[in-house]
């Protein structure tokens, strides 16, 4: 799953994918360009020791602050390198990094970060370039787009990927030689490029001057990638494209997660708009107060908190923008007036923004000037959280959105589910999918679940959803600690594994708080065959994986439950085992493979459903679970 080979399904010439993180991508990306990755504290393997050109690329391994001097080194001879480690081990060599932007080098360089973006904003002193990807795809988008910019512009840059409290896969393949060819080009052209004495790098001008030509460059890569792959990217995003009086704002994966959650509240009446940066440095102030000047209020949402300082650091651009135009500075629109800001800040390092608490951020706008908090903490800390927003959370699903939640006992399990679902609801319908790995906690039921959200224009947001059509459960045990099917949607599915055959016996296996959350929801029970235990514990993740894939087959069809031929299925996660495990294909790994196909066809089509006469005839336990309160 590191690596997000491509390979081909065997005895067939369709090219699978695999589920890749965020490290995967960077591999992808920079394996097939660079001659030179240095790598430091870090687990990236590239997927091959061939770049895309023919050249060999070298993979070195050190400290952050050694590997910084190999990577200024190895941009002034003229090769393409990038340097991947945290943010803070990148921190260790700020005087190296600085002299590197002073010297005008293209280096990219990829800042990790696991507890917020604290880190990587110490970095932007540096003449860098900060970039900050808001998932896996980005990451891969934005590795190719920094090194695009860098060369146009002679200005390093910094991608960003901030890796939270959930593991993150997406189906990615190998950017193609033509693609490298045409947006980067070979190293000959590159050479040819840097050495013009017409290259920006080697204009005689001021820091500030020079710093003026990196918009620019940066817009053009972001416009020329989009051309070749459709996939838009810009410094500045928001939803809705017309004004609204109500905005969020953020930077990268809570950005993010801000987009996945707006059309949810304009379908509830509210007004509210939110806008993604995915540049902090080129900071894009002038068209930031075009978007934001209409705004009633606006509340900015980041990962670091600096109590000590005027406002945190996002906060603090957003309002120094605001004062230039309030004084008519050139490029800036003219505005009147300065919306109320309130700061927000999430520690996605050990939480993640919740629908809740998209809701509550939302409610404390509405409440106007004297009544709502100008700054709030999403953490233990009652005098700086916000109140609950009052309206109950819709458990309407999303149209045209895919969502499911399966619930297994360890992390290898769930990380096999994720990669393998989402490949197999991208291979087999077409769909951009997103999946995510967490640890739960105890009102959860605790253990690991994964979670897969995929649509036709791609999932937005990295968070739990707040409706999903599909709980899937590993352990029937699982519904006794918390209430793992809070978030099953109107009309959803709960699937339970059972050795019961009829549909009255599975009904019987739900407590009363489960029966009551089923009626009141409309929604389905389906019982399916458990995989094997007694399987190689290699083999166990693989074997759940694709009984799970075969759930997930039989609930995303557009037109309707088990839409595919099931023989179609057991091929379609045979294929995608076959690109999934790791090791190559052994005579054991074959053996999971064709096992795993049998049993994502038996989840597909034979799981027993219990009917609704069932379920609306047994109203004396309904009306027992709605006096528990996991049922409300």
């Amino acid at each position: 799953m590191e690596n997000g080979v491509a390979s081909k399904g065997h005895g067939s010439s369709v090219t699978r994918v695999r589920a890749t993180t965020q490290l995967g991508a960077i591999a992808l990306a920079e394996g097939r360009i660079c001659d030179r990755v240095l790598v430091a504290d870090v687990d990236v393997h590239l997927p091959s020791d061939a770049n895309a050109f023919g050249g060999h690329v070298t993979v070195e391994r050190g400290t952050a602050a050694a590997l910084a001097g190999r990577l200024e080194a190895a941009c002034a001879d003229g090769n393409r390198a990038a340097l991947v480690g945290t943010a803070a081990a990148l921190g260790t060599a700020r005087g190296t990094l600085r002299t590197i932007a002073t010297r005008r080098l293209p280096a990219v360089a990829h800042a990790i970060c696991d507890r917020g973006s604290a880190e990587a904003l110490g970095l932007a002193d540096l003449g860098w370039g900060l970039l900050f990807a808001s998932g896996v795809e980005d990451s891969l988008d934005l590795s190719l787009i920094a090194r695009r910019a860098a060369e146009d512009c002679g200005t390093p840059f910094f991608v960003v990927h901030e890796r939270g409290y959930a593991l993150h896969v997406e189906p990615l393949g190998v950017p193609t030689t033509e693609l490298c060819e045409v947006f980067v080009g070979p190293p000959s052209s590159r050479i040819r490029k840097i050495g013009d004495p017409a290259h920006p790098s080697h204009a005689s001008v001021s820091e500030r001057a020079f710093a003026e030509r990196v918009p620019f460059a940066l817009g053009s890569a972001m416009r020329e990638l989009e051309s070749l792959t459709g996939r838009r990217h810009d410094v500045l995003e928001r939803i809705p494209a017309t004004d609204t009086q109500v905005v969020m704002v953020a930077m990268g994966a809570v950005g993010e997660t801000l987009f996945g959650e707006v059309a949810r509240m304009r379908a509830l009446g509210h007004d509210v708009g939110a806008v993604k940066l995915s540049a902090f440095r080129p900071f894009p102030g002038p068209r930031l107060v075009k978007v934001l000047s209409r705004a009633a209020v606006v509340s900015v949402i980041e990962s670091v908190d600096q109590p000590l300082a005027q406002s945190n650091p996002l906060t603090r651009e957003l309002k120094a923008a605001f004062a230039d135009a309030l004084t008519w500075a050139p490029d800036y629109p003219g505005v009147g007036r300065i919306p109320r800001v309130i700061s927000g800040v999430v520690h996605t390092g050990t939480r993640e923004l919740e629908v809740e608490d998209i809701d509550a951020i939302v409610h404390n706008m509405l409440k106007g000037d004297d009544r709502s908090k100008r700054g709030f903490v999403f953490a233990d800390d009652p005098a700086h959280a916000l109140e609950p927003a009052p309206a109950p959370l819709s458990r309407a699903a999303t149209p045209r959105v895919f969502a499911m939640r399966g619930r297994v006992g360890d992390a290898p399990t769930a990380e096999a589910c994720a990669a393998l679902c989402v490949s197999i609801v991208h291979s087999a319908f077409g769909l951009r999918a997103r999946g995510s790995v967490r640890q739960l906690g105890v009102a959860d039921g605790e253990g690991f679940a994964f979670d897969v959200v995929a649509s036709r224009e791609g999932p937005r947001g990295g968070h739990t959803p707040g409706a999903l059509r599909l709980v899937a459960l590993a352990d029937t045990a699982t519904l006794l600690r918390g209430n793992p099917v809070a978030r099953l949607a109107e009309g959803g599915v709960l699937a339970i594994p059972t050795t019961h055959r009829t549909g009255d016996g599975i009904w019987g296996e739900l407590p009363p708080y489960a029966k009551a959350l089923v009626f009141d929801r409309g929604a389905r029970v389906i019982g399916f065959a458990a995989p094997p235990s007694d399987a190689p514990a290699a083999a166990v993740p693989w074997l759940a994986a694709a009984t799970f894939a075969g759930l997930a087959l039989a609930c995303v069809a557009p037109t309707g439950p088990r839409a595919l031929d099931p023989s179609l299925v057991a091929r379609e996660v045979e294929g995608a085992l076959r690109a999934a495990i790791p090791g190559g294909m052994s005579p054991s790994n074959e053996g999971v493979v064709t096992k795993g196909g049998a049993l994502a066809r038996a989840a597909y089509e034979a799981s027993v459903e219990v009917p609704r006469a069932t379920i609306e005839r047994d109203e004396e336990a309904v009306r027992l679970g709605r006096r528990d309160a996991r049922a409300r």
